[in-house]
């Protein structure tokens, strides 16, 4: 359970940190079985799907989302239109501060993208994660992200499920918002 809660952590950390008034959420719970912990949310956005598309696939600028994201770089690009990345974060809950390091093979898609974790090189044993945006009309979109990760790291029990849940919260209406952003600063003319 203790890694769990870890996970949980990164997940804030890595679920986006961009904040704005406009995006509504629709739905955003998390979970955990054992020391996995997944997570879905799914939110309404005031940009354009396309826009929205750009943000999430700029994957060297993904700290620009998130002010935990430290470092945000491609380390590799494949053959098959794949690529590999890295998210270092830095994650503090209470007075406890979690480092995480995200290394994952990487694919954009035309409606999202889908990631899975390298483990021998993350903070983490395994992991996935999937984003999908829709275009809902041409200045809205909706972003569902669902991920499921394993950290290596513990989380000391004070950090209880509900405090997670609420860092967790926080930090995906951030990045929501920020997606929101820079989405809309991008189709401006």
């Amino acid at each position: 359970m203790p890694a769990t809660r870890a996970c949980l952590l990164a997940v804030c950390g890595l679920a986006l940190s961009l904040a704005s008034e406009a995006a509504e959420f629709e739905r955003a719970e998390i979970g955990f079985e054992g020391s996995t912990y997944h997570y879905t949310f799914i939110a309404r956005l005031a940009a354009p799907a396309a826009q929205v598309r750009a943000v999430v696939t700029d994957f060297d600028g993904m700290d620009r989302i998130n002010d935990n994201i430290r470092e945000a770089r491609v380390l590799a690009r494949y053959d098959d239109g794949s690529l590999k990345r890295v998210l270092k974060l830095r994650q503090c809950v209470l007075l406890i501060c979690f480092n995480m390091d995200f290394v994952e093979r990487v694919r954009a898609l035309p409606q999202g993208v889908e990631a899975l974790m390298l483990p021998a090189e993350s903070s983490f044993r395994d992991g996935t994660s999937a984003w999908t945006i829709e275009a809902l009309d041409a200045a809205h979109a909706r972003v569902t992200v669902t991920a499921r990760q394993t950290p290596r790291f513990w989380i000391p029990p004070l950090l209880g499920p509900a405090i997670l849940k609420r860092v967790f919260l926080e930090e995906v209406s951030e990045s929501c918002a920020n997606i929101e952003k820079l989405a809309l600063a991008a189709a401006a003319p």
